[in-house]
């Protein structure tokens, strides 16, 4: 027998040994081919098979109320940044006054912060530039400071209207998609569009409602304009041809409708917490004429930024500042609560806040609200600290009676509570 003979049979032998493992592996081939067939129908038979090709798309995907079909929403987030004024340096030396003014006069506060509270700090670690111009009392370089804030991502979120950290993925067209679902939501709130039934169907239909026609009839609901102001600060929002709408937009209108429906017996309005001031501008809107905000002095700082441009000098008080009219927004310390006249306000506001804070603060507030308060107590948050939840620290309290709790229409995760005080 020729050596290549013998060589040639050796293959034929290995071949067939090797004939069983090629059949196992076709069939395992055969298996993860109809498990991944499987896989696909499941997904496009899914809540939202237009957000389940990653896992980026799925952190998009849970911060939604309503399924996200194929195809997807063909929405844009634009950018608009801020533009020069005029009276940028002029609103900046008010800021500094303000600001300053509430440094000093904190030390005779019976709510004394213990130590720089926690967004003092972070800004002044994150935003250095910032918190030396105010240190510094440099109103040139503050106002340039605050109308440049903005351009790019923030982690935190509360005192802009840029992308931050309410996205996890920074997809310019899955944020913009977050921000409808919002409106859509908004609408829904309103009766605007019916809400969706996943028992009796439609079904994953309101995302693709048309941006204009949406708009146009929250408005008619509302009889007012929606349009956020822009050019004040950098804004990304999700771009409609009635204006750019961020997030906190459209979560601020919500609870400025919520605000004006529940204050029956009218009168002013005073929010603990008020951010940036979205509420307050749209609440004004809404026909509240009277509204004062209780915040740090750095948050009333930004917000006295953004309100005076956005609504006008004239019709926002600062901190130490004369109130001519008794209309308009008033910015004021949070340990002012304490100073301001009992029974002034038919309804008192805490979003985004509370349960974030000391309990010993918490409990101060409760009973501050409880004083100058005439009819409702509302309270948007989340419940991620319980048991240190807003209805418990009302519990505790006492002098208050629920009205109603229900999840909040516009956010994913947040529970809005109405609570009547007491007389």
């Amino acid at each position: 027998m020729s050596e290549l003979f013998k060589r040639a049979l050796l293959m034929v032998l290995l071949i067939k040994q090797r004939v069983p493992q090629l059949q196992d592996i076709r069939t395992l081939a055969e298996s993860q081919r109809l498990q991944i067939a499987q896989l696909k129908e499941i997904i496009a038979k899914g809540r939202s098979p237009g957000l389940s090709a990653s896992i980026d798309e799925l952190l998009t995907e849970r911060l939604l109320a309503h399924p996200a079909q194929l195809p997807v929403p063909e929405v844009v987030l634009k950018s608009i940044p801020a533009t020069e004024r005029s009276n940028r340096i002029r609103v900046a030396e008010r800021l500094i006054h303000a600001y300053h003014k509430s440094l000093e006069e904190e030390k005779y506060s019976p709510m004394k912060r213990e130590g720089e509270d926690l967004w003092t700090g972070l800004l002044r670690h994150e935003l250095p530039d910032l918190m030396q111009s105010i240190d510094q009392r440099n109103p040139e370089a503050l106002a340039q400071f605050l109308m440049t804030f903005g351009r790019s991502y923030v982690w935190f979120g509360g005192i802009t209207t840029c992308i931050d950290g309410y996205n996890r993925n920074l997809d310019r067209k899955q944020i913009a998609i977050s921000y409808l679902d919002k409106l859509v939501c908004l609408a829904e709130s309103l009766g605007v569009l019916r809400k969706q039934n996943p028992e009796s169907g439609p079904w994953g239909e309101n995302l693709f409602v048309d941006l204009v026609s949406l708009v146009a009839q929250i408005e008619d609901e509302l009889g007012i304009n929606i349009a956020p102001p822009l050019g004040v600060i950098h804004t990304d929002g999700l771009d409609t041809k009635k204006g750019v709408f961020h997030y906190r937009h459209i979560n601020s209108l919500y609870s400025a409708i919520r605000i004006s429906r529940l204050n029956s017996i009218g009168g002013a309005v005073c929010e603990i917490g008020g951010g940036l001031g979205i509420t307050a501008m749209y609440a004004q809107r809404l026909g509240i004429q009277r509204y004062t905000i209780l915040d740090l002095p750095i948050t009333c700082l930004l917000a006295g930024h953004y309100l005076l441009h956005a609504i006008g000098e004239d019709k926002v008080t600062l901190y130490g500042e004369t109130r001519t009219v008794d209309v308009g927004i008033e910015l004021l310390p949070y340990w002012e609560c304490k100073n301001l006249p009992s029974k002034r306000y038919g309804l008192t506001l805490n979003q985004d806040s509370l349960p974030e804070i000391a309990d010993n603060l918490i409990m101060e507030f409760l009973n501050q609200i409880k004083r100058v308060s005439k009819d409702v107590f509302l309270s948007i948050n989340h419940e991620c600290c319980h048991p240190r939840t807003v209805r418990n620290f009302v519990r505790d309290s006492g002098g208050f009676t629920e009205v109603y709790r229900s999840s909040c229409w516009v956010r994913e995760g947040y529970v809005e509570e109405a609570f009547r005080i007491a007389e």
